[in-house]
């Protein structure tokens, strides 16, 4: 997998219009996953699942102007176009307002340019695939900060091609979740040491991502489309779980 830098200019984005899906030229169509969830962004191009490059960059809450500057860095890196885009795939969420709004806009404005499918794939379902080795079978709960002293979380088992979802995304106060944790669980995602604290005294190992989000989402992404599971463009909306945040933080 090569990685390319990430540029911060910002060109409109422009799709031939032609709705015929992906001209590859004879080449093999690549899937185009978009993770911006958070701060910490990336674009990959891969093929049966598998990161062939990829880009990841510092937002900063930037991501309305540096995501598709990225994109068709990768694109150029690539020897590409978007025309050679055969799939496209998008965190959801739950996580920054702004930053998922952006990513799920253009996930579902090329999808429908280029009439080609798309999947969306929740953050936390992502982060629990990428521990899913260190889990060995055990139940994961990952985690995202979603402000104002909360934490978004759910729960999976990783048996097999995808995470299964034990318990749906929700979000709860930090002594709430820890309440849930049960010994021998595996905990992952955005663990401050005060959580990890409380995981340790739960039973509850912490484990660390072992790739970029990104590189999730490009194999959750194809087993999604793979089994025949892709989303409607006109409605895949973020997963925000509230809105945000606006006023002082709670007490």
């Amino acid at each position: 997998m090569s990685s390319t830098r990430p540029v911060d200019t910002n060109p409109r984005m422009h799709v031939d219009q032609d709705r015929r899906g992906p001209s590859t030229g004879g080449r093999r169509p690549f899937d185009l996953s978009i993770e911006c969830a958070s701060d910490d962004a990336g674009v990959a191009l891969s093929v049966g699942g598998a990161v062939s490059e990829s880009t990841t960059w510092s937002a900063h809450q930037t991501q309305s102007v540096t995501l598709l500057p990225n994109i068709d860095a990768l694109l150029t890196s690539a020897g590409r176009t978007k025309r050679d885009i055969g799939a496209v795939f998008v965190d959801i969420g739950p996580g920054g307002y702004a930053g998922l709004r952006v990513g799920v806009s253009v996930a579902k404005a090329l999808a429908h340019a280029l009439a080609v499918p798309l999947a969306g794939i929740g953050r936390l379902e992502l982060d629990a695939w990428l521990v899913a080795g260190e889990a060995a079978g055990r139940r994961i709960v990952a985690v995202h900060r979603a402000g104002r002293g909360d934490f978004a979380w759910a729960a999976y088992h990783v048996d097999g091609a995808a995470p299964r979802e034990e318990s749906p995304p929700r979000i709860d106060t930090q002594d709430a979740l820890a309440a849930a944790l049960r010994p021998h669980d595996i905990l992952t995602g955005d663990v401050d040491e005060t959580l990890a604290a409380a995981a340790r005294a739960a039973g509850t190992p912490v484990a660390a991502p072992a790739a970029h989000r990104v590189v999730a989402l490009a194999a959750l992404g194809r087993r999604r489309l793979d089994a025949g599971s892709a989303d409607d463009p006109a409605a895949l909306v973020p997963l925000y779980l509230r809105g945000p945040a606006i006023g002082p933080p709670r007490a």
